[in-house]
């Protein structure tokens, strides 16, 4: 069993090296997409109270690189979408030209203006929208389909497979192969073999299209499935082994760039509402239906959102929304995000540093291509006037000493910025 090594020295926040402040936004790419819920202020997590304004609507925001001075290299439209998910909302494929977004959960009616619990209240969402985003400045969207009750997580193989997880018996796991324009072409409800109470809440494809792995709600588990292919076709999935215990509320996860390691986060709590730190657990799966195996855990922020990992696999960035979510009479409120890094190897994480920020749940980090830059979703900041998201930068230094160090410039899109996608 492989040991994470935690440097103590080097988790205070003194140690963290001081931000410095660049004159403009450097990320090395060809574009971004971004989505924002303006149905729910962040802090109707913990109160249930949505602060929101009827003629606000969610969006989604295309952004070309570099960036031109008066956003004409940004566009936005209305496509709905919710906050209500673990980071995986949307899809966009590495060459870009679509964006594929999930109506999680759907819009409340104009005079509901509160919920005993946001996470339960909101209407059912059924629809996935694809979005035409080949022109950044002037995005559309090219129609939508039912894909099944409350889906809760998209993630795509190649240009063309993608993979939806859904609150629906019997559509707990939909497979669609698409065409060029989106439309399906292929739709197949695949048997995921889940009891009743059990819900799949996140899905990665293993970076060969051969295999899933799945987060379980119901019983804190991670699976993985063997996709069976005949002509190079997706036919039909079966689970490999059992499924793995992890942690006390495992969410979010993605697999290393070989294959070798799935991260998984373990936010210890309930979506903005975690009063202790999180972790990250590092799985090994066995791909031949043998037993897997955790291999390690190492402690994250408090409400750990979503994570990211490097290019070329040296450094994990995790993005922590600490108390910023909680009502704003409470002490902490908007004011207790940050970023986590910390160097990888085989598997195991050491701590680098923490690096707070102002910025309420922030959801969502990427980095660029060749791993020199990262963004952040910012669902909003401790604004009383204009509320507005925003997608923040941060350069990286690499090597044997990495760092992070806060870019001045940020983007401004719609409130409720929850998820970001990078085309290379």
């Amino acid at each position: 069993m492989k040991k994470i090594v935690l440097f103590a020295g080097l988790a205070a926040l003194a140690s963290a090296p001081a931000f410095a402040q660049s004159s403009s936004i450097s990320f090395n790419a060809r574009g971004m997409v971004a989505i924002s819920d303006a149905d729910m202020a962040a802090s109707a997590l913990v109160d249930g109270k949505l602060l929101r304004d009827n003629t606000v609507k969610d969006k989604l925001t295309s952004i070309k690189f570099p960036l031109e001075r008066g956003g004409a290299s940004i566009g936005e439209i209305v496509v709905p979408n919710s906050t209500l998910t673990y980071s995986k909302s949307m899809a966009v494929p590495k060459t870009g030209g679509l964006a594929y977004v999930l109506e999680s959960r759907g819009a409340p009616g104009e005079t509901v203006m509160d919920f005993p619990d946001a996470m339960k209240g909101f209407p059912d969402g059924q629809k996935l929208y694809v979005v035409d985003i080949v022109n950044f400045a002037k995005p559309k969207v090219n129609f939508g389909f039912a894909v099944g009750k409350n889906p809760t997580a998209i993630d795509i193989y190649k240009n063309n497979e993608l993979m939806v997880s859904t609150r629906d018996a019997g559509k707990e796991l939909v497979f669609l192969e698409t065409d060029d324009s989106g439309k399906p072409t292929r739709f197949l409800a695949l048997p995921a073999e889940l009891d009743a109470e059990n819900s799949i809440i996140d899905l990665s494809w293993h970076p060969t299209g051969n295999f899933l792995a799945v987060t379980l709600e119901g019983t804190k588990e991670v699976a993985l499935y063997k996709v069976l292919r005949e002509g190079g076709k997706l036919k039909n999935i079966e689970k490999l082994g059992a499924p793995l215990k992890v942690g006390e509320n495992p969410t979010v996860g993605r697999f290393s760039e070989d294959g070798k390691y799935y991260y998984v986060v373990d936010t210890k709590g309930a979506m903005g509402k975690a009063t202790g730190a999180g972790a990250l657990h590092v799985v090994e799966f066995s791909l031949t239906g043998g037993e897997h195996k955790v291999n390690g855990s190492t402690p994250l922020g408090t409400n750990p959102g979503a994570f990211a990992i490097s290019p070329d696999g040296s450094m994990i960035v995790v993005a922590n929304s600490g108390k910023s979510a909680m009502p704003w009479t409470e002490d902490g409120a908007g004011s207790s995000s940050s970023l986590t890094l910390y160097s990888l190897a085989d598997g195991a994480l050491t701590k680098v540093a923490d690096y707070p920020f102002p910025g309420i749940l922030p959801q969502s980090v990427a980095f660029d291509k060749d791993g020199s830059n990262i963004a952040v979703a910012v669902y909003e900041y401790l604004d009383y006037g204009a509320r507005t998201g925003g997608v923040e930068f941060w350069s990286v230094t690499k090597g044997a000493t990495p760092a992070l160090a806060k870019q001045n410039g940020r983007i401004s899109v719609e409130r409720g910025c929850h998820t970001i996608r990078v085309i290379p």
